[in-house]
């Protein structure tokens, strides 16, 4: 017995399913990587080879849809815990949420099964699987209420390939992953052959074996050959370009200092934290700190008359050159449901500076967490706007130094956005320009779940081409700046803080390539696949125009050969 026999004959079955098992509880944690999800889908490629051909193809696949199932509830158990009211409620959510993601990574392995079975192009056999992998998450993040924290994409893990995500976006990463995936499956299936055929029929095989046969064979292996190199150059492109964070002093940057409110309980005579002690904190802060943050639904107001003196105290005590990002729950009056006396509740983030009578930015959360938030607010449809700061000279800076212009002043372009909202694959999409930084308020319950948003809040940083002051109030919730070269969160749990950052100067505003076309790119994983068939298809006209040419020239031969009996008429003539 060999280890071929043992693991694709004898016991195919306990082998893989246990193997993707164990993989799927190392992918499906709260923040995936790629190793892992690679090995889940390598198995899962090799295993469905043998599983959707044979007998007991039902019972298995259920048996794997089980096990995948229980592997991601456990996964993000921990997590989850304190999600919902009740432990046992988190958990029975949970399990279903993963038995959803199992029955559509399922799905796609049969789909790509069935379909590379009945073509014959090796390019389509290969390529097929990144593109209907890459579309699932894609329309699964669009259609779930929880966006991206669905899919089985890696958020960490990927250095290689963050200059990407501004070109195609996390799709592209999920793209990689999945090829990857099927370079690894091909190469335990050519192992597996390689074997396979040299124990059948020996060393003559490569000699008997068809010309057409080769062919396909040879056009297979430059396929995976093709595919192997597209997932490999852009990590070796990764090592010609850096990604570090702008100086914050230099002629091609604009220093500016943000900071996040998070005063300790401690500090409060009261159970939790009221409008008075964000406010004393941001006092302490403001003469450090250009932007002060706070985290999201750090007060909350019952009325709209309440919301306007609570904003009114905020611009009373605050000095003339900080701006506050004040995040609210408010109480209103929803006329939108045709009643006065419709009581509605929504999150919201507003910029305030003391100099002007009315918010400089006014943002409403859009994407609530299932249950526990969306049975008590109301969710918004409007999307970000963009608010430009017109940042003044520092002092003992000449003022043409500084900026052109009579005001003299730089502009720093500045919108907003809330936790769940940074889940979504496109919450910048309605933007006409990009961004230099965006408030992110957040309150998450567990550190693993903070963490879990907090590369959710860096993909975006990535794909728009911004920053992100990521500000989180919850129980061991990460805060920092995320994105423009800043990968590490700045601290865990409460404690303010103020960091400088350099922002580019003059800044350039144009999108980037994902946030210019959006859901777009993912028609660009289809045109790998068509264009690779169309170019086999088109690579075989040749051949086939010249093997219709060599059959018409010697019919043509066999035409114009006189037959024996009027070579001899005709000379008979001539004689």
């Amino acid at each position: 017995m060999n280890l071929r026999t043992l693991i694709f004959q004898d016991y195919p079955n306990v082998i893989f399913i246990s193997t993707s098992t164990l993989a799927a509880f190392l992918a499906l944690r709260p923040t995936p990587s790629p190793a892992p999800i690679v090995l889940t889908l390598t198995a899962l490629l090799v295993y469905s080879r043998i599983l959707f051909p044979s007998q007991h193809a039902a019972s298995y696949t259920t048996i794997l849809w089980f096990t995948i199932s229980v592997a991601g509830t456990l996964a993000k158990v921990t997590a989850s815990l304190d999600a919902l009211s009740s432990a046992a409620f988190s958990i029975i959510a949970l399990f279903t949420l993963s038995a959803i993601t199992s029955f559509f990574i399922l799905s796609i392995i049969y789909l790509d099964t069935k379909v590379c079975a009945r073509s014959s192009s090796p390019w389509v056999q290969i390529s097929l699987f990144p593109a209907l992998w890459t579309s699932l998450w894609f329309g699964v993040s669009y259609l779930s209420p929880v966006g991206r924290l669905l899919a089985l994409s890696p958020v960490e893990g990927i250095d290689s390939y963050d200059w990407i995500l501004q070109l195609v976006g996390a799709p592209g990463v999920d793209w990689i992953v999945a090829a990857w995936a099927v370079v690894c499956s091909q190469a335990i299936g050519a192992w597996f052959i390689g074997l396979e055929e040299k124990e059948s029929e020996g060393p003559l095989i490569a000699h008997e074996a068809p010309a057409r046969q080769r062919s396909h064979q040879l056009s297979r292996a430059g396929s995976i050959a093709l595919l192997t190199t597209l997932v490999l150059a852009p990590a070796a492109f990764s090592t010609l370009r850096s990604n570090y964070p702008q100086a914050v002093i230099s002629a091609d940057t604009t220093p500016l200092s943000v900071g996040c409110i998070l005063p300790p309980l401690q500090r409060s005579k009261r159970q939790s934290l009221t409008l008075d002690d964000y406010i004393d904190e941001s006092v302490k802060w403001q003469n450090s700190a250009k932007i002060l943050l706070w985290p999201e639904g750090a007060v909350t107001f019952n009325s709209e008359a309440e919301r306007e003196e609570g904003f009114a105290k905020v611009k009373q005590l605050v000095n003339q050159t900080a701006y506050i990002g004040v995040s609210f729950e408010e109480v209103y009056n929803d006329k939108e449901k045709g009643s006065r006396r419709s009581i509605s509740k929504h999150n919201g983030l507003a910029i305030i500076s003391r100099w002007s009578s009315e918010p400089h930015l006014v943002y409403y959360k859009r994407h609530l967490v299932p249950i526990a938030e969306s049975f008590s607010l109301t969710h918004s449809t409007q999307p970000p706007s963009i608010f430009t700061l017109e940042l003044p000279r520092p002092k003992g800076m000449n003022k043409t130094d500084w900026a052109p212009g009579p005001n003299h002043t730089r502009p720093i372009p500045i919108t907003a956005s809330i936790c769940l909202d940074f889940a979504d694959p496109s919450p910048f999409a309605e933007l006409s320009s990009k961004p230099a930084l965006v408030l992110g308020p957040a309150r998450t319950w567990d550190i693993a779940v903070g963490y879990a948003m907090w590369r959710q809040a860096k993909q975006r940083a990535e794909e728009v081409g911004t920053m992100i002051l990521w500000c989180d109030g919850g129980d061991g919730g990460v805060s920092g700046i995320a994105g423009g070269g800043f990968s590490d969160f700045t601290q865990v749990g409460p404690g303010s803080w103020v960091r400088a950052i350099g922002v580019q100067y003059p800044f350039n505003t144009q999108r980037t390539p994902f946030a210019y076309l959006g859901s777009a790119t993912i028609l660009l994983f289809w045109v790998v696949v068509l264009g690779g068939y169309f170019s086999e298809v088109l690579g075989y006209v040749p051949q086939v125009i010249m093997a219709k040419r060599g059959y018409r020239d010697v019919r043509n031969l066999f035409r114009s050969r006189p037959r024996e009996d009027e070579v001899a008429v005709e000379g008979d003539l001539l004689g």
